[in-house]
C-alpha cells in the first residue's frame, strides 16, 4: 500500500524527522498529514481520525523545522477546482481546546474542525507556506487564544497539500517537519509573535 508518512532519516535537524508526500491511491488524492491523537480507519476513500491529546497547559507557541518541497495542484475536487495548476501549500497547526471528546474527524463525509467558529478551540495557531525550501526553515507559530479556559486536549497537525482533506493537492508535494517543542516562556518569541497570542483576549 501506499504509505503517504515516513520517518525521514537522512535528511533532519536532530535524530529523525517527519516525511510527508502526497499521493494518490485508487485515483484519489492521499495528503501527506501528520497529526496528534488516534487513527480511526479507513472510511470509504477517506479516513476517520480522532484528533486531540489530553494536555492542560497554556503555552504561548510552537517552535520547530520544516522544509517544503510542493508540487502545482494537479488533483482537485469542489470547492477548490480553482486551485488547479496552482502551487501546493503546506499547513502546520496546533489547537489547545476543551473538547469534551477528541474531535472525530471523517473526511468521506466532510467532517472537520471549524477552526474559525468551534466554541471549544481556546487557541489556534497556523503556519501555510507554498515556497520551496533549500533546507530545513525554523518556525514560530505563536498561539492566539480565544480564552482564558483551561484547555483538555492539543492538536498538532502537518500537511504537505493544504487541502488535502478536501482531496485537492499536488502529486508529490513533499513536507519534512523535525524538532517540535511548545514555547512557555516570553523572553523565546518576539514583541510582534508574543503580542499575537493575547490579542483577542
Amino acid at each position: 500500500g501506499i504509505v503517504p508518512t515516513t520517518p525521514e532519516t537522512s535528511d533532519v535537524v536532530s535524530g529523525k524527522a517527519a516525511r510527508l508526500e502526497t499521493m494518490t491511491a485508487m485515483g484519489m488524492l492521499a495528503a501527506g498529514n501528520i497529526y496528534v491523537g488516534h487513527f480511526g480507519n479507513i472510511a470509504g476513500l477517506g479516513a476517520e481520525l480522532d484528533w486531540g491529546y489530553p494536555f492542560a497547559g497554556r503555552p504561548l507557541a510552537l517552535k520547530g523545522y520544516y522544509k517544503y518541497a510542493p508540487k502545482a495542484i494537479d488533483m482537485v475536487k469542489d470547492p477548490y477546482k480553482d486551485l488547479k495548476g496552482q502551487s501546493d501549500e503546506c499547513q502546520i497547526q496546533i489547537m489547545l481546546t476543551d473538547w469534551s471528546d477528541r474531535f472525530h474527524i471523517n473526511t468521506s463525509k466532510k467532517q472537520f474542525v471549524d477552526f474559525e467558529n468551534d466554541k471549544g478551540i481556546i487557541a489556534h495557531g497556523s503556519l501555510i507556506s507554498s515556497s520551496a525550501d533549500a533546507g530545513y526553515v525554523e518556525f514560530t507559530i505563536p498561539l492566539v487564544y480565544r480564552s482564558t479556559r483551561t484547555p483538555k486536549y492539543i492538536v498538532i497537525v502537518g500537511a504537505a497539500s493544504r487541502y488535502g482533506d478536501y482531496f485537492t493537492g499536488g502529486k508529490g508535494s513533499v513536507l519534512k517537519l523535525d524538532e517540535f517543542r511548545l514555547v512557555y516562556d516570553p523572553a523565546e518569541l518576539t514583541d510582534e509573535e508574543y503580542k499575537q497570542v493575547f490579542k483577542n483576549l
